[in-house]
């Protein structure tokens, strides 16, 4: 079987492992992007880009904002332009798009060929984008070519319905994530609780409600610690350290400093008892459309967890069961589940293993696997 991976941006072993999983059968397998991120990753031979952008910073200087904006259009056309070149030359049995951004960027040439395809939404994609009005166009030109459309979780399948798509033509499948690399580190039984936040410095993370909450939560546990662990533009989350007088008891931390990421979390991991993840909708649209995949690799090492409300937070944890679930945006909910956690390292515990014992499962590469090998059978059926 010859497979052809389409992604908008890919970064190799950033989570997705499709493209792996097709060598690993021995699929003919080849990937099209329009930008390349390395993240220190060996470029593989069958990727073929339009822009590399490995050595690029990830400023969020205004100036670098209009740099980028100028080329998209430019970079899109020479995407489309490689991947009609591409697939004729490869003559795939089937396409797999990664991000409905991607889908959109290539409706005109993927409705131009009668190749099968698959449409994998990753979160923003079906959140925020839908609030362009010529991205919210494009899907429902995708959806009318009934692909099979794999989604996250279930607001996310109520998305795509809304948008005109059948349901039938829903696939739903955890991503593959490499529990194998994160033992069972649980936590400590005495002293301060110690609170990590694994996630990028931007808004929709969450890290602002953390804050607020965290600030609350030392009246009755002053001597606890939170870390703020993620990579991004910094400045404003600093700002608001200092703003709430937390400079004391909250770090944050780059983590682009520190090496292989999964190496570099489970150092983390082994010192923080817990992890949040009070994810918000952010005021661009922005979502999560799936479940907070450091949040899930965190419960893989024992951890406890205490996620908010957000779409796909379901499909790691139960109330009071794996941690706490609080409504997204509300800091005192929040501070009122941080001190029941950390009142009782017991039952604490007790969650962080059940955590463990439920992801270990659902989110394993075999589950994946078999999921994704099912979805190009059935393509090609």
């Amino acid at each position: 079987m010859r497979v052809l991976h389409l992604w908008d941006n890919y970064a190799p072993g950033l989570f997705d492992r499709s493209f792996e999983i097709c060598q690993a059968e021995g699929y003919d397998t080849r990937l099209l992007c329009m930008n390349y991120i390395g993240r220190g990753k060996p470029r593989p031979a069958e990727l073929r880009s339009v822009r590399d952008l490995t050595s690029e910073s990830d400023s969020a200087s205004f100036r670098s904002r209009i740099v980028r904006r100028l080329r998209t259009t430019f970079d899109e056309r020479r995407f489309r332009e490689l991947a009609l070149r591409e697939t004729a030359a490869f003559d795939p049995d089937v396409l797999h798009v990664h991000y409905g951004t991607t889908a959109a960027i290539l409706i005109s040439e993927l409705a131009r060929r009668s190749t099968p395809f698959v449409v994998s939404f990753y979160g923003f994609d079906i959140s925020q984008g839908l609030n362009t009005p010529s991205i919210r166009s494009a899907y429902e030109r995708i959806f009318r070519a009934n692909p099979l459309t794999h989604v996250l979780c279930d607001e996310a399948r109520n998305r795509v319905i809304s948008l005109g798509l059948d349901p039938s033509r829903i696939v739903d499948a955890n991503l593959a994530l490499p529990v194998e690399l994160y033992p069972n580190i649980g936590i400590e039984t005495d002293g301060p609780f110690r609170w990590l936040i694994p996630a990028r410095f931007v808004e929709k993370k969450g890290h602002e409600i953390a804050l607020r909450a965290f600030k609350a939560h030392l009246y009755h546990h002053p001597d606890d610690q939170l870390t703020c662990w993620g990579y991004g533009d910094p400045t404003w989350l600093q700002e608001l350290v200092s703003a709430l007088d937390l400079n004391e008891r909250v770090a944050v931390i780059h983590n682009g400093t520190e090496g292989e990421f999964n190496q570099a979390f489970v150092s983390r991991l082994r010192e923080h008892d817990a992890v949040l993840a009070p994810s918000i909708r952010s005021a661009r649209g922005d979502d999560e459309g799936g479940p907070a995949l450091t949040a899930v690799l965190a419960q893989v090492a024992g951890k406890p967890v205490i996620v908010s409300d957000f779409p796909g937070h379901e499909r790691s944890v139960s109330d009071g069961v794996e941690g706490f679930v609080v409504r997204q945006g509300d800091s005192q909910a929040l501070a009122d589940a941080m001190s029941r956690l950390a009142s009782d390292r017991t039952r604490a515990a007790v969650m962080g293993q059940a955590g463990r014992e439920r992801t270990l499962g659902d989110f394993d590469e075999r589950a994946y696997r078999d999921a994704l090998l099912d979805w190009y059978l059935r393509l090609t059926a």
